[in-house]
C-alpha cells in the first residue's frame, strides 16, 4: 500500500518538476542578439564589448558606430516630458547635458516615484549581471552629465549613452 502511495506521488511530481523547468526557462533574460536587435532600432550598436545574463538580469556594454540616436526613440531634455514619453511610448531619453543620469534619476523619483523607484530598482538588480568592464562603464556612465539616460519601461531596460566614451551601457532587471 506505501509502495503505491509513493508511486503515485512520484508520478504527480514528475509533471510538477517539468512544468517549473519549463516556467523558470520562460524567465530567462533575452539573449545578446536579441538585446542588440532591440537596442538597433534607438542606437547605433557597434561591436559587443561586454555581455552577461542571468534569470533575473542582464547587462552589456556596446562599443557604438555613432553617438547619434535613431528617430524611434522619443529624446527630451525635460524629466517631465521623459514621464510623458514612457507612458505614451513605453521607451524615452533625457538628453539634458547640465544633469548627470544619477541626478536625473532623483527628479524622476521625486516626479514620479513608482516610475523613479523602478527604474532606480532595475540598476540595482542589473548590478549582480554586471562585469567589471560593464560596472566600470556604468558607473562613470550614472556620473557624466554628457551622458543619455533612455528606459525601456516594456522590458525593463535602463541605458546609458555614453557620449564620452562612445558606449552603451545597458542595464536589465526583474522589475
Amino acid at each position: 500500500m506505501q509502495g503505491a502511495v509513493v508511486q503515485r506521488v512520484g508520478s504527480r511530481l514528475v509533471p510538477m518538476a517539468l512544468t517549473c523547468v519549463s516556467f523558470l526557462s520562460a524567465c530567462a533574460r533575452e539573449d545578446e542578439a536579441a538585446l542588440r536587435a532591440r537596442l538597433a532600432q534607438w542606437f547605433m550598436i557597434g561591436d559587443s564589448v561586454e555581455f552577461s545574463a542571468q534569470h533575473d538580469c542582464a547587462a552589456a556594454t556596446y562599443r557604438l558606430r555613432g553617438t547619434r540616436m535613431k528617430s524611434a526613440l522619443p529624446v527630451t531634455s525635460d524629466t517631465a516630458r521623459l514621464l510623458h514619453d514612457l507612458a505614451r511610448h513605453g521607451v524615452a531619453a533625457l538628453d539634458d547635458p547640465a544633469l548627470s543620469p544619477d541626478a536625473a534619476l532623483i527628479d524622476l523619483t521625486n516626479a514620479d516615484r513608482p516610475t523613479g523607484m523602478t527604474i532606480r530598482r532595475v540598476a540595482l538588480e542589473a548590478r549582480r549581471c554586471m562585469g567589471g568592464i560593464t560596472e566600470s562603464a556604468f558607473r562613470y556612465a550614472l556620473q557624466n552629465p554628457a551622458t543619455v539616460l533612455a528606459y525601456d519601461s516594456r522590458h525593463h531596460t535602463l541605458m546609458l549613452l555614453d557620449r564620452a566614451t562612445g558606449v552603451l551601457v545597458t542595464a536589465r532587471g526583474a522589475s
